[in-house]
């Protein structure tokens, strides 16, 4: 078929070009007319080097299919490498390393797992007929994408403050909030149910508790104990731990990861079998460099870092569980070019033998939530730093920054909701941090008298609202939960004595003539036979 000769003729100059020349040669000879539509409708983007020379030679000189505003530097593409030493063509999936590409996660880890293939220059016939394979796949994938965007029924908010009064439920209704995006219920749908604020005695099943974490902000609480800080441990000694935040979002990334598996070993999988029983044992890991006779010794590992021992006994560098981590699902190493390199290429070649050597099937992807009470407590430039800008949902999965202590990349995955809850009568809420009223979703909870059946109670509870809107506002007003429980007089006594009445004395603090006036609606005689009359206080 002439086009397919056509692309056939364009490979060959391309390998041609790359060896017969010390000049930088670009797309001047590249001629896409002769191409069929399959190709045409790319732009074919052919890369021999940098700087405009041959000094700073990349690994693999490449050909890449560009469609979409996608660029090499910032995009996923088909791509077919020349690999010039073995002399061999290698056709598949790329993905751009100077920029995390716009799509999302689910996207770029079909990009990354679909399989690249090795053919002979002698064997163009079925290199073009694999890269013709490549492009169907690749077409497919950016498909799903643009469908889910599309879909109007996926719970698209993934940042959400319930606030209101003290008693109006905020905590209580965390566990339907999350219930009903685990039946994939719409936002309007979910945010009309949680508004309508029904009695309800909903728990977490112990699936969910597995993936909900509690923490609460206040004024002490920073940086180091969200995403990560110096703390000593229990020798004494000042490590790096992570935070609640980067220790739960890097749970939910695992899932994620897992759960677009094809059938390979997950990376903590694939380390712990060569590295644990070992190591448990007091044993060393023998790792062979590429040089002859050259190897070093893994006496130790944590769940950040990886101890060795070279063969002359130095033990002065270690090497970064994290960028090994993403070494091994880009399958290659595109991020340490000098330095450790030598000693972190044969450990990724022997830990991505174990990857493909079969694994579990793909698990079920789920959602992770972390819920953070009295969030406004907190100083949210302090506590959240650099990450304030990665939660946003359309940041998820596809900015990442460094981490400042680390050093390592992070993102944050998009199967992680975050969960606040405000109380809105608290003094500190004026002072809400404006990014943060940016990157919620604020969801008002009301005081509602109908969830109140004791009937002096529940007058109570409204003609001390009425009072309380009129001379405070409606911020000020009283939650129905203080009353739902009260079954006779008795108990309503005590609630009006030993709950309400402490909260009045500090919505009335410096305003002894409030507080006084305010005290008439605590007293039964006077709601029930509507009349001034009080006790003495």
């Amino acid at each position: 078929m002439n086009e397919q000769e056509n692309l056939k003729r364009l490979i060959r100059l391309f390998v041609d070009k790359w060896n017969i020349t010390n000049e930088l040669w670009r797309k001047e000879f590249f001629d896409e007319n002769n191409l069929s539509d399959k190709y045409r409708k790319y732009r074919l983007k052919p890369s021999f080097g940098n700087s405009g020379n041959r000094i700073k030679l990349p690994k693999f000189p490449y050909i890449s299919f560009l469609s979409n505003g996608f660029k090499t530097s910032n995009g996923v593409y088909p791509i077919i490498f020349y690999d010039h030493e073995d002399i061999e063509l290698e056709i598949g999936l790329g993905v751009s390393k100077d920029n995390r590409p716009d799509v999302t996660q689910e996207i770029l880890n079909e990009i990354n797992s679909f399989e690249r293939k090795r053919f002979n220059l002698d064997d163009l016939d079925d290199a073009i007929g694999y890269l013709n394979e490549s492009i169907d796949e690749f077409e497919r994938i950016l498909s799903k994408d643009s469908q889910s965007s599309n879909n109007g029924d996926q719970v698209n908010i993934k940042n959400i403050i319930l606030y209101g009064v003290p008693g109006v439920g905020k905590t209580h209704n965390i566990a339907k909030l999350i219930r009903l995006i685990e039946e994939g219920k719409s936002d309007s749908e979910i945010f009309s149910e949680i508004r309508n604020n029904t009695i309800s005695d909903e728990q977490l099943p112990d699936d969910l508790k597995e993936r909900t974490a509690f923490v609460t902000f206040h004024q002490s609480f920073g940086y180091e104990d969200f995403i990560e800080g110096f703390r000593p441990n229990e020798e004494g000694k000042i490590e790096l731990v992570d935070g609640v935040f980067k220790r739960f979002a890097n749970k939910a990334r695992e899932n994620l990861i897992q759960s677009q598996s094809t059938n390979t070993v997950p990376f903590q999988e694939a380390l712990h079998r060569l590295l644990k029983e070992k190591i448990e044992n007091g044993e060393t890991v023998k790792i062979d460099l590429k040089r002859a006779n050259s190897y070093y010794l893994i006496y130790d590992y944590n769940d950040r870092t990886i101890f060795f021992e070279k063969q002359n006994g130095d033990k002065t560098h270690s090497l970064s569980i994290r960028t090994l981590e993403r070494m091994y699902h880009e399958e290659r190493n595109d991020i340490i070019q000098g330095g450790l390199a030598p000693y972190y290429n044969p450990l990724l070649d022997t830990l991505l033998q174990i990857k493909h050597s079969g694994g579990q099937a793909p698990i079920e992807r789920k959602n992770y939530y972390l819920i953070i009470d009295e969030i406004n407590r907190g100083n949210i430039s302090k506590i959240f730093g650099e990450l304030i800008t990665l939660i946003e949902e359309d940041k998820r999965d596809k900015l990442e920054v460094t981490l400042p202590y680390s050093k390592e990349p992070f993102s944050v995955p998009n199967n992680l909701y975050i969960i606040g809850t405000m109380n809105s009568t608290d003094k500190s809420i004026a002072l809400i941090d404006v990014a943060l009223r940016r990157r919620f979703t604020f969801l008002k909870m009301e005081p509602s008298a109908s969830l109140i059946e004791h009937d002096k109670a529940r007058t109570i509870f409204e003609k001390l609202n009425d009072f309380l809107k009129e001379r405070l506002g409606e911020d000020h007003q009283i939650g129905h939960s203080y009353f739902m429980k009260v079954q006779d007089e008795d108990d309503l006594k005590f609630v009006l004595e030993h709950k309400i009445k402490p909260l009045l004395e500090e919505y009335f603090y410096g305003d002894r003539e409030g507080y006084i006036e305010a005290q008439k609606y605590l007293d039964i005689r006077y709601n029930t036979n509507n009349t001034n009359e009080t006790d003495e206080q």
